[in-house]
């Protein structure tokens, strides 16, 4: 016992660590995309299935990442249960113990290192669903050994494979095939300790003219288990696509990766060949050299999973300030875009730009924030966008019908998670849809930790008028148009109400969430202010100014004398660019003109526009002039 505490501690601290440490919020993010509903019908459909008692079990599980140290918890126990149900299952002596860790740093790793594919994975509960699975599988191989009536191991034989498949899927064929390569092993090279239990089945004996009896031997015996088992998992798939009037997935229970997602089947090729090894090979002894090959491969292995866990900068920083969204910290999305040490993502981008927008700064500091295009770590780059953050982005800024539209799309091809069921809910109670919405409540009431009183409009909102520095020139600032006696239902975000102002037109996104946008609002005509002040943002960031005079001259009045630094930077450039309009009367600051005219001549002095672009950046970088002049080749997704 003693040699076996220094290696479940250290698996403990570990596996928390990495998991309510670094990956936290993919843990948060995990339960958000996990199904589970306490309603008898969400059960009936799911037990009904192969794997089903399973899926349904892990999913229960799964959830609980949403309380990230309850989840974690649950998680790194089983893992622990395996450990040790491994070990008493093939009988491993305390010097190999280090060995039976190998299966759950696989069965960590496998979950891990998904990151992106977390989206696009169509099967429930990725990380607990293999993780009981094997804890099953394991505890009848060890069943199979613990109980020697041979009425136990026929009933075993024939009932395993069987129920074991419908309920636990293709682990109930891996506790067979386990138990069958234990038998194997014992009756062909006599490997593992032999049970005095089989005597009661076939009773040894010599035939009359001294000859030994067929399977009488008791390692004869063995073999025989071993071919009646192993025979009997392999087929019951088999009989079961036969006799059933419905296809069957033979494979239900295991993650099933694509071709470009070849690599992600390393700790499941691990996971299977494990057990395989040790059914077949008795891990006994007592040496010390044992002991100490059993710490270094359990020192590699957490040394692995460490190392291929997916960690990226990138990934964990989208999935930070996306929380942060979702609870409505703006401030805290714009912190973590300015800390943020690598190049962004698009996604990263387009969050920091609508804190902005959200906090009413967007005019004054959106090209002072870091810009770029860093591609996402996975295949299928123009995706990772839309799964993560479309529905938001849309929600946040008005298109409520592409909100609802990905959302229930993302719905219809994932399944019910919770994820989407909120932005449904958020958009039928903005649209004033109170039957939709109450079913929609109702839906999310049914889990474990996503309840419906968690997505009022007020609350989350509420941050807005403390966190504008112009509040009361703000975007959000009230307007004639949306008064108290409007449509829209009492519980919806006031702030979003101007941005529906819209012309309603038939028109799509291609899935290109955010050049839709910024086209979109860029070629806009008229609308609310808040949608005029969009206009005239985005038209400054996709370089077409053909429209800036009547958008900037349509605000002037509302800024009183104090108008945002970029528009400022703009008007000077615009006026020099294409003439026609006399920038004296306007109330720019005569610091922004200063700095205007030694840019000019900064330009005029260094030549060609690559050694502008690298002598300018420290001087000029957070200006809009450097992103109009220097900027090219903007990317979106």
């Amino acid at each position: 016992m003693k040699q076996r505490l220094p290696f479940t501690f250290t698996f403990v601290a570990f596996a928390l660590c990495l998991l309510l440490g670094p990956l936290r919020p993919y843990l948060v993010e995990t339960a958000a995309l996990t199904p589970f509903y306490t309603t008898e019908s969400f059960a009936a459909e799911t037990i009904s299935k192969p794997c089903g008692l399973l899926f349904y079990l892990a999913s229960f599980l799964q959830s609980c990442f949403a309380r990230p140290w309850l989840g974690a918890s649950l998680f790194v126990a089983v893992l622990v249960a395996i450990a040790y149900v491994q070990r008493w299952a093939f009988r491993m002596s305390n010097a190999w113990f280090g060995l039976c860790w190998l299966m759950p740093f696989a069965l960590l790793l496998n979950y891990t290192q998904l990151g992106y594919l977390v989206y696009t994975l169509k099967f429930p509960a990725v990380a607990f669903t293999p993780a009981l699975g094997f804890l099953f599988t394991f505890s009848f191989v060890g069943l199979w050994f613990r109980w020697d009536k041979w009425w136990w191991k026929v009933a075993f034989a024939l009932v395993v494979p069987a129920i074991g498949f419908w309920l636990f899927g293709v682990y109930g064929i891996l506790a067979a095939l386990f138990t069958g390569f234990c038998e194997l092993g014992i009756g062909h090279w006599g490997l593992m300790t032999a049970h005095k239990g089989y005597g009661n089945f076939v009773q040894p004996g010599i035939g009359r003219f001294g000859r030994r009896l067929p399977f009488t031997d008791e390692r004869d015996r063995h073999m025989l288990w071993g071919i009646v088992v192993f025979s009997l998992g392999s087929a019951v798939p088999v009989l079961l696509r036969k006799v059933l009037p419905y296809p069957i997935d033979v494979w239900a229970g295991l993650v099933q990766f694509t071709d470009a997602e070849r690599q992600m089947r390393l700790p499941w090729i691990l996971a299977l060949m494990l057990p395989t090894f040790f059914a077949i090979f008795r891990m006994e002894g007592k040496r010390l050299w044992q002991t100490v090959v059993s710490a270094i491969v359990f020192v590699a292995a957490a040394f692995a999973t460490y190392t291929y866990s997916f960690r990226d900068a990138n990934f964990l920083g989208i999935l930070h300030m996306k929380h942060a969204a979702e609870a409505g910290q703006w401030e805290q999305v714009l912190t973590l875009a300015r800390t943020n040490e690598e190049e962004p993502t698009r996604a990263q981008v387009c969050l920091a730009r609508l804190a902005l927008f959200k906090t009413g700064r967007m005019g004054n500091e959106l090209f002072a924030y870091p810009d770029g295009a860093a591609s996402y770590n996975a295949p299928q780059q123009n995706q990772w966008l839309r799964l993560m953050i479309g529905p938001l982005l849309y929600y946040h800024y008005g298109k409520t019908g592409f909100a609802y539209r990905w959302a229930m799309e993302d719905l219809v091809e994932y399944g019910e998670r919770p994820a989407y069921l909120r932005y449904l809910l958020k958009v039928a109670r903005l649209n004033g849809e109170q039957a939709l919405a109450r079913r929609y409540e109702a839906a999310l009431d049914r889990t474990l930790f996503y309840k419906s009183s968690e997505y009022s409009e007020y609350s989350e909102f509420s941050e807005f008028s403390e966190n504008s520095e112009n509040s009361e020139n703000s975007e959000y600032s009230e307007n004639s148009e949306y008064s108290e006696n409007s449509d829209y239902s009492d519980n919806s975000d006031p702030s979003l109400r101007p941005l529906l102002s819209y012309t309603d037109q038939l028109d799509g996104d291609n899935g290109l969430v955010e050049f839709y946008l910024l086209q979109s609002f860029a070629l806009s005509q008229g609308g609310s202010r808040p949608m005029v002040e969009l206009a005239l943002m985005n038209s400054l960031i996709t370089k077409n100014l053909t429209d800036f005079w009547p958008r900037f001259m349509a605000l002037l009045p509302g800024w009183n004398g104090k108008i945002p630094t970029h528009y400022q930077e703009a008007a000077l450039m615009v006026a020099q660019l294409q003439g026609g309009m006399d920038t004296s009367s306007l109330p720019i600051d005569p610091a922004i003109r200063q700095r205007f005219e030694q840019l000019v001549q900064a330009s005029a002095q260094n030549g060609d526009n690559a050694s502008n672009a690298y002598a300018l950046r420290p001087a000029f970088g957070d200006t809009y002039w450097y992103y109009y002049f220097f900027v090219q080749g903007m990317k979106t997704t």
